[in-house]
């Protein structure tokens, strides 16, 4: 039999380095949706994609999705609300609070994307 007491004390380095090998290649090899992000942050690219306001009362589900924890299912349901109510259904951020599936945290985070108010020819809330 060959004596292997030698090798042992030479796997603690070994195991060391494998362990910081696999923390290092294994996020890098996860695809993008499969990491979790616990601020919940948007992606920059969608982000500075959506520089310019978008109105959500006129928006498509594609054009929607460009905002900050938007993603196609609650694009879906701000579309679907929207058929589901007279125009404009949405007149400030807050509004969008009443489709299913969008809180207070998800408003804040849109609330400057967005471009509300009165359309052209109607009178706005308070006025006459």
């Amino acid at each position: 039999m060959h004596d292997l007491s030698w090798r042992r004390h030479d796997l603690g380095p070994l195991v060391a380095l494998c362990v910081v090998g696999a923390a290092v290649l294994v996020p890098a090899a996860l695809p993008e949706r499969a990491r979790f992000d616990p601020a919940g942050s948007a992606d920059p690219r969608r982000v500075s994609l959506a520089a310019e306001k978008i109105d959500p009362n006129t928006a498509s589900a594609a054009s929607l999705r460009r905002l900050p924890n938007i993603r196609l299912v609650r694009a879906r349901a701000i579309v679907a609300y929207r058929r589901e109510h007279p125009s404009p259904a949405f007149r400030s951020a807050e509004d969008l609070a009443r489709v299913r599936g969008i809180g207070p945290g998800t408003v804040e985070a849109i609330r400057d994307y967005l471009k509300l108010g009165a359309p052209p020819g109607t009178d706005a809330p308070g006025q006459r």
